[in-house]
């Protein structure tokens, strides 16, 4: 509750500082119902990390984003008008998030991408609303995401954290883990809400608990107390609630004291990049978006990473890429179905596209929730450095997809 009247407290004062800084431009909430095109491109402002922590989840969007500005800019455009991308770096640093996109808007900017992360990306997500346009980050999975904290012109195409943890706690209870182990770090929104769904789902089914939990900072330089009190539970499964490199660095420690028990974690841990941290990884498992490696059960999440190769001359560092595409298709449609970019028009389209399909699968938004929960996670196992999609849930039943 704490957490929740500061961040609120927080919003209101960026929204302060926005409001004296730049006034109240025509076209913000309450003016005129329809903005028209503007000539030329209709240019969307990438108010995100091209430096700094946030930069390796924050590329891989970009990317896809570009992939689909080139698709849609191939058929024709939206309405005629080519879209185009026009990038700020916020250097991974939340005050540089206002100052980036009010740059960006002041250069014509007329749908706002951020940062993926709640912390991180929205200070430039409220720069933007506030002026009446339509912000959204890619891949932010935190809950406050969404309509109650950043208002009605505020989108994440992320999984919502709570719900994917609920997708890993039942894979676990699938696999037989019975006791459960939390390692939470405290740092961002995502990794709290990621801890508190898996504890509530896992320990709400038949014969299964947590057994402990602990408190884990990037900052650490040992995790001798917290391995010692996971050997002490008896726990079969641990549950990392956290991103690097804190979260390898954690992970090595524990392997290198011996315990070899299965680790489960989240989307923060997508990728390869990491893994030199820990050679020879086995037992861990996490939820991604999809597979990067051309054994995803979709044909065209392999195709899009061929492409992604192709294109960028490298492979994708996560699966965050497929985020940053769907992203612009929805932009796009919404766009097409308003004939208009002005904020409240733009979200009353988006909301009323019903469950469209992406690059992600079908997904849709309404008045109410503007961050997705009904999409499937696939669960991704990492066994002596090799990823596979070892099995896919939607709402903590398994599924299938493909």
């Amino acid at each position: 509750m704490m957490m929740r009247r500061t961040m609120l407290l927080l919003v209101a004062a960026i929204l302060a500082v926005v409001a004296a800084g730049c006034g109240n431009d025509k076209g913000t909430s309450g003016s005129s119902p329809s903005v028209a095109l503007p000539d030329g491109p209709i240019e969307i402002g990438m108010a995100i990390a091209r430096s700094g922590l946030a930069a390796p989840y924050d590329l891989g969007p970009a990317r896809g984003a570009e992939l689909a500005v080139a698709d849609i800019n191939a058929k024709g455009g939206v309405l005629g008008h080519p879209l185009k991308l026009v990038y700020g770096d916020t250097k991974s640093d939340r005050a540089l998030g206002t100052t980036v996109a009010l740059d960006l808007l002041a250069k014509s900017a007329k749908v706002m991408v951020v940062t993926c992360d709640f912390d991180l990306g929205s200070p430039a997500a409220i720069a933007a609303t506030s002026k009446d346009v339509v912000a959204f980050t890619p891949c932010a999975g935190s809950s406050q995401f969404d309509v109650p904290t950043l208002g009605p012109l505020a989108y994440s195409m992320g999984t919502e954290a709570g719900a994917a943890a609920e997708n890993v706690a039942q894979f676990a209870y699938d696999q037989g883990y019975r006791k459960a182990y939390l390692w939470l770090d405290p740092s961002i929104s995502q990794t709290k809400n990621t801890c508190a769904a898996f504890d509530s789902a896992f320990g709400a089914k038949p014969d299964a608990e947590v057994v402990g939990s602990d408190t884990i900072q990037q900052q650490d330089t040992s995790f001798a107390v917290q391995i010692a009190k996971v050997r002490d539970s008896g726990a079969d499964v641990l549950e990392l609630c956290s991103y690097n490199p804190g979260a390898g660095a954690a992970l090595r420690e524990l392997r290198a004291s011996g315990i070899d028990i299965p680790v489960t974690s989240h989307l923060a841990m997508d990728g390869n990049y990491w893994l030199k941290a820990v050679p020879n990884l086995s037992k861990f498992y996490y939820d991604a978006f999809g597979s990067l490696y051309g054994n995803d059960p979709r044909a065209d999440v392999n195709t899009f990473f061929d492409r992604y190769r192709e294109k960028f001359g490298e492979p994708a560092v996560t699966s965050y890429a497929l985020t940053g595409y769907a992203t612009i298709e929805v932009i796009a449609k919404a766009i097409e179905s308003a004939e208009t970019t002005e904020g409240a028009a733009l979200a009353k389209a988006i909301d009323g596209l019903g469950e469209l399909d992406t690059i992600l699968g079908r997904t849709g938004y309404d008045a109410e929730h503007h961050i997705v929960a009904d999409r499937p996670s696939v669960i991704m196992s990492i066994d002596n450095g090799t990823f596979d999609p070892v099995a896919t849930y939607v709402r903590g039943a398994k599924s299938k997809v493909g």
